[in-house]
């Protein structure tokens, strides 16, 4: 038996070689396991994260992600803009602050 590992999910023993459960195909390794877990994690929280984007943010990426250069370009001018709207922005709330003391 010391050629043999339990399995966490069916308690049936596997032969150490494997990486998987012959029964229920269960991960053995547990730094496979735990990295196998990390990687479902990220992509349950990409598909939540693409679910709650709104139109606007979708078009963004689209931008962001082509391979066409005005779409590129289109993507760096409105990066450009949206930091300056920030930037008047958080000067006006600055006057603000200094204002009321």
């Amino acid at each position: 038996m010391s050629n043999q590992r339990k399995c966490h999910e069916c308690g049936k023993w596997t032969e150490v070689r494997e990486t998987h459960c012959v029964f229920c195909d269960a991960t053995l390794d547990p730094l496979l396991r735990a990295r196998e877990e990390k990687i479902e994690r990220e992509k349950k929280i990409r598909e939540e994260r693409l679910l709650r984007e709104t139109r606007f943010e979708k078009y963004l990426r689209t931008l962001q992600e082509s391979e066409k250069s005005y779409h590129q370009i289109t993507f760096q001018v409105l990066n450009v803009v949206f930091t300056i709207y920030m930037g008047i922005l958080s000067f006006f709330i600055w006057l603000i602050a200094l204002i009321s003391g």
